[in-house]
């Protein structure tokens, strides 16, 4: 066989291709995976072939600085940019779950493989912990952070990509980015019950209508006396219609009050259950001050309400309950599996929940055992029923064969 003129090609005794080439810095570089057959790990080297003899140009300075030190800098130039919450989240990714593995690795020298390892790595730190018992759920943390983790890599490396560092993002492994939603179970409404009455007293309306809202936290922090405005619905009863177009939270204890949602399908208006509307009447006269600027929701003393404080108070609420499982944010989880229930379309949840996205809506479309089993009930009776009628159907044409007397008491 000739002497190939690019790359080199070998066949492993598992029967694959392993495919490797010679770089512009003498370095061998391997294929991140082996090939099936032989033509397919030619048309590999073929395309690195090409991008190599491409007109592309890397900058050498930026290729050869740290992971770490690129990380920063790209997080320092965003930060005007993105939301506090967010950049709080991001720094958090790449000090926790980046750098401790990838820091010290030149940009250059973060391959595919490279990530691999690395993602191999992050699996392994909260196999360990769920072993330990520090972390009680690892599909609810650790394959959500994994994969949140992979997400803002791929997006730094890509990043790196348009500043010339690097030629292709390393970032490739199919499906890494994507997590699958922990199952959460929506509490009943005795649940729901149980809950509110175990909540501090100006925390109870709180929980009803995160419940029959879905409004996310920061959302009800922000509700102001002006948002929420009485209405008369069609069939004459009395709700609130909730205008939602900012959010109040806190970060690394500073207050950051009444920014605007970051989205169009956020801004919405949401129009409270009927049944909730003594409720949250009852609050407003006791806890809410009179100008339409004041919160709806505060502390005890009188200022916006804290995640974390009302998070402390829910999870002993909810132990009352015996709902250990249940985190404040699944109250939104339950207002869209009830609206679902109640025959919400996919579209209208959308627009109730502040969705920009079909997948997000369907992710709350939680169907209980109950409606299963509901489902499946309503399913036999229309198999019975069909089969009653047809026997119906056949009873007529035998009986209109015969005398017109009997077709007429069967009739009647």
């Amino acid at each position: 066989m000739a002497r190939r003129s690019f790359g080199n090609i070998r066949k492993l005794p598992s029967g694959r291709f392993q495919a490797s080439y010679t770089d512009h810095a003498g370095t061998r570089r391997n294929a991140p995976d082996t090939f099936a057959t032989r033509a397919d790990a030619d048309r590999w080297l073929a395309s690195i072939r090409a991008r190599l003899n491409s007109n592309e140009r890397i900058d050498t300075d930026a290729a050869a600085r740290t992971f770490e030190e690129y990380a920063v800098t790209w997080l320092l130039d965003r930060r005007e940019s993105i939301r506090p919450k967010t950049a709080e989240l991001y720094a958090g990714i790449i000090d926790q779950h980046l750098t401790p593995f990838l820091g010290a690795y030149p940009l250059k020298d973060i391959t595919p493989s490279v990530v691999k390892e690395w993602r191999r790595w992050m699996q392994g730190r909260f196999r360990a912990r769920a072993e330990a018992g520090t972390m009680p759920n690892r599909k609810a943390t650790g394959e959500t952070r994994t994969a949140q983790s992979y997400r803002l890599l791929h997006c730094i490396m890509g990043t790196a990509v348009r500043d010339q560092a690097i030629t292709v993002n390393p970032c490739n492994i199919v499906g890494a980015g994507s997590d699958k939603a922990a199952e959460r179970k929506p509490v009943t409404l005795d649940e729901l019950d149980i809950i509110a009455g175990a909540m501090p007293e100006h925390y109870r309306a709180l929980v009803y209508v995160a419940a029959w809202s879905g409004l996310r936290f920061s959302e009800l922090a922000g509700l102001t006396r002006g948002d929420v405005v009485p209405v008369r619905l069609d069939d004459g009863q009395v709700a609130y219609r909730l205008n939602v177009d900012k959010q109040t939270y806190r970060v690394g204890g500073k207050l950051y009050e009444r920014m605007p949602l970051k989205t169009d399908a956020g801004r919405r208006v949401v129009y409270l259950p009927p049944h909730m509307t003594q409720t949250l009447a009852r609050h407003m006269e006791r806890f809410t001050g009179p100008n339409n600027d004041e919160y709806v929701f505060t502390s005890r003393n009188g200022t916006p309400i804290s995640e974390n404080t009302v998070s402390k108070q829910f999870r002993a609420a909810r132990h009352v309950a015996g709902r250990d499982d249940f985190r404040f944010h699944d109250l939104r989880h339950t207002c869209a599996t009830m609206a679902a229930q109640a025959g919400a379309t996919t579209r209208e949840l959308m627009n109730m929940m502040g969705h920009s996205s079909n997948r997000a809506a369907l992710i709350y479309q939680h169907a209980t055992d109950g409606r299963n089993r509901q489902i499946a009930a309503d399913l036999s009776r229309m198999a019975v029923e069909e089969r009653t009628r047809e026997q119906v159907r056949e009873s007529l044409h035998v009986i209109q064969g015969g005398k017109s007397s009997d077709t007429k008491a069967v009739a009647v």
